[in-house]
């Protein structure tokens, strides 16, 4: 009681603390971006995922995915640079697909079409209850422009009206996403996975001419000769090559794939030679060169063995491969490539990729002609304390050349994850399967350990290094504020909080690694959680107060060792009744919290949010805290758009507060809680940013020159919104 006794007197500063509904005036400063090839300001961004692509003769690249944060969903590619989005693929209740493809009229492209529960009714939307799974035909001069048929469905409200054939309707949340598509002038070949067969169309008037039955077929190519080269088998978990006439009739020369090998995409060149992309262990091209009208022969598979996994582990490299999701050939037979760090999305899945790249390479060497990268979704940014010019994400890392002009200062250098080596990493099962937001920590002899924390702050996860393995980022702990439905990890308590601990080195969720903490009940759920520079974990409890858990030793194999033992609770600081951010400094002693006061309750509906105040306390471990001042943050909840926080970081002399909804970074003297200024988004990312609407969407650095760099997720446009900024 004397720690908050102590807290309580020192309210006395509430009365003489600046009080910063708004941090001044607009500061100097340099707005920068990284990990998207385009930064919005010419109105392009990179797309975020790349599900299937389809090359025209002459190098155009259409691409198609389910999601795309802001629309381009489908759009067009040619030498380097975005050409076109097709929209119309994105909110009332449209989205995206998982197959491309196009003749010399119009382009294909698999998409689908719901009802919001049913709150769009009439003839452009399924019944209530209901999904329409199918192909939305553009015109391939303007494929924003819908090419409308007879019988055609769509949005009559857009420009693709009367352009969506409707191939399967099917109960909502039922996934029957077309997988294959290929055309030429006369016939559209659809692989319906969902009915186990493949139509074909007329490819003019759109109405069905005949189908035959195939086993969960996938991606499509066709053949110079008419025939259909066909990936077949994708439910049945045997997936394999299979070669038809257009009829339907089963033909002779598939290639056997080796053992492990996983196709994801098949192509042909202009010389008819047969291109399988390979997403198993192998991470290749596989080749086979034609030798006879119908006689194939296995040549050496393009790309380096294990793709980015290759020694050393995680590097990128033009060939290093990283799950490819769609391959194709120009007519002068240039090679280009697509991936996400993933592959294909599984059925009844909602994934988004961990970042689309999309290559052309002359011919297929490694000669690289061009690379267009949107490499980050819903995932923050830190910099490397002990390496300044280092970036992470929560599974990249970038070098930066801070000598470079803005957007070109990054170069993507490395990938963090390995599928093959570590398949239980837990953020590959919990949440969206992918690690975000990060913070670098240098612990156990200046060794460099990424903690990542899911988007609402459920689970926090610890990864170490080590040299053998390069830039793997090895699953080395994680802490759970509650049991995680789902079914994952198998071996979890049943009821409370719990921590894992990697103790035999495998990067596997153990039976015997688990160690729960039933006792605290539901009392740390909804927790912020922090990790100091010693690598302590903070609880910013609800309304239990903040609670430390200090690094106890490194076990033989360099995990951090935790303790709920060694846990210390400190009581709810005045004047806070809701805690919603922690950040402590441990080589200052020095905790800031926000949340919400009595004057300010909490309300449920600002559940993600910093909160309305801000408090420093000095001295804080000594059990004899003083709170030095309390400031009021950005917040009117009655303005149009809102005004609420989201994040809050801490950099030598100053704190950075990001608000929610209206894209503004808010700067204080840390030392004294008074406005310095505000930052918003450059005219060279348009002026603008999507929402840093998660928990820890924002980190700051002051590097070795005195500038600060702060660093912002931007979900919208695929990419980190940087801002370098010198008092």
């Amino acid at each position: 009681m004397k720690f908050l006794a102590l807290l309580t007197t020192s309210l006395i500063a509430l009365a003489l603390a600046p009080q910063a509904g708004a941090a001044g005036a607009q500061l100097s400063y340099t707005t920068s971006w990284i990990g998207n090839t385009f930064g919005f300001g010419d109105g392009k961004w990179m797309q975020q995922d790349i599900q299937a692509l389809r090359v025209a003769s002459d190098g155009t690249v259409y691409t198609n995915s389910p999601w795309d944060e802001s629309g381009a969903e489908i759009a067009a590619y040619r030498n380097g640079d975005r050409i076109a989005v097709a929209g119309a693929t994105h909110g009332w209740a449209a989205a995206g697909g998982d197959a491309v493809t196009s003749n010399s009229a119009y382009l294909y492209a698999a998409m689908s079409i719901g009802n919001q529960g049913g709150g769009l009714v009439g003839a452009d939307y399924p019944p209530n209850g209901y999904t329409w799974f199918g192909i939305t035909r553009r015109a391939i001069g303007n494929i924003a422009l819908g090419a409308p048929f007879a019988g055609g469905a769509g949005n009559s409200a857009n420009a693709a009206k009367n352009s969506f054939l409707i191939v399967d309707t099917v109960p909502a949340g039922t996934d029957a996403g077309i997988r294959g598509l290929a055309a030429n002038d006369s016939e559209l070949f659809v692989a319906d996975q969902f009915a186990n067969r493949i139509i074909v169309f007329d490819a003019a008037s759109m109405r069905r001419k005949r189908a035959f039955d195939v086993a969960s077929p996938g991606r499509i190519a066709l053949d110079p000769d008419g025939s259909l080269w066909v990936i077949t088998g994708a439910l049945t978990g045997q997936k394999a090559i299979r070669h038809y006439s257009a009829a339907g009739a089963s033909l002779g020369g598939a290639p056997v794939l080796p053992g492990a090998a996983i196709p994801a995409d098949i192509a042909l060149s202009a010389a008819g030679d047969l291109y399988i992309a390979d997403i198993g262990p192998a991470q290749q091209i596989l080749a086979y060169k034609r030798r006879a009208a119908s006689t194939l022969q296995a040549a050496t598979p393009i790309g380096t063995l294990n793709g980015v996994n290759h020694t050393p582990a995680g590097a990128i490299d033009a060939g290093r491969l990283n799950f490819v999701t769609g391959i194709g050939f120009d007519a002068a037979g240039n090679l280009y490539v697509g991936q996400n760090g993933e592959g294909p999305r599984p059925l009844n899945s909602a994934s988004v990729g961990i970042g689309a790249v999309l290559q052309a390479f002359k011919g297929t060497t490694r000669s690289l002609l061009w690379e267009l990268d949107g490499l980050v979704f819903v995932d923050g940014a830190a910099i490397d304390p002990g390496a300044p010019d280092t970036i992470y994400t929560g599974s990249k890392i970038f070098t930066m050349d801070w000598t470079k002009p803005p957007g070109k200062q990054w170069t993507y250098t490395a990938s963090t994850v390995d599928r093959f080596t570590y398949p239980d990493d837990p953020e590959l099962h919990i949440g969206r399967g992918v690690r975000g937001e990060p913070m670098v920590r240098r612990l156990n002899g200046n060794r460099p350990y990424l903690y990542t924390l899911d988007p609402y702050s459920h689970e926090l996860y610890v990864h170490r290094f080590d040299a053998a393995h390069g830039s793997t980022a090895i699953p080395s702990g994680m802490f759970a504020q509650a049991s995680i439905a789902g079914g994952f990890p198998s071996n979890q308590p049943a009821y409370g909080e719990w921590m894992w601990r990697d103790a035999d080195g495998d990067g596997r969720l153990g039976k015997n690694e688990f160690t729960g903490n039933p006792s605290t009940g539901s009392t740390v759920g909804n927790s912020f959680m922090w990790v100091d520079s010693a690598g302590a974990v903070w609880f910013g409890t609800p309304t239990s107060g903040i609670r430390q858990m200090p690094v106890q030793g490194f076990d033989a194999i360099g995990n951090p060792v935790y303790s709920y033992a060694a846990s210390r609770t400190f009581a709810m600081p005045s004047p806070f009744t809701r805690i919603g951010r922690v950040l402590y400094v441990a080589e200052t002693d020095t905790m800031y919290v926000s949340g919400f006061t009595q004057t300010i309750p909490y309300d449920a509906a600002r559940w993600k949010e910093a909160g309305p105040t801000l408090a420093r306390y000095d001295n804080w471990s000594t059990g004899a805290p003083v709170m030095t001042y309390a400031i009021s943050l950005p917040w009117n909840t009655a303005s149009t758009p809102p005004v609420t926080t989201v994040g809050v970081a801490a950099a030598g002399d100053y704190l950075f507060v990001a608000e929610l909804y209206t894209q503004k970074v808010d700067v204080y003297d840390a030392r004294t809680g008074a406005p310095v200024g505000f930052m918003t988004p450059g005219a060279n990312v348009g002026g603008t940013s999507g929402q840093v609407d998660v928990e820890l969407g924002i980190s700051a650095t002051r590097r070795p020159n005195g500038e600060y760099v702060v660093l912002l997720e931007d979900d919208a446009r695929a990419k980190i919104l940087m801002y370098q900024w010198t008092p």
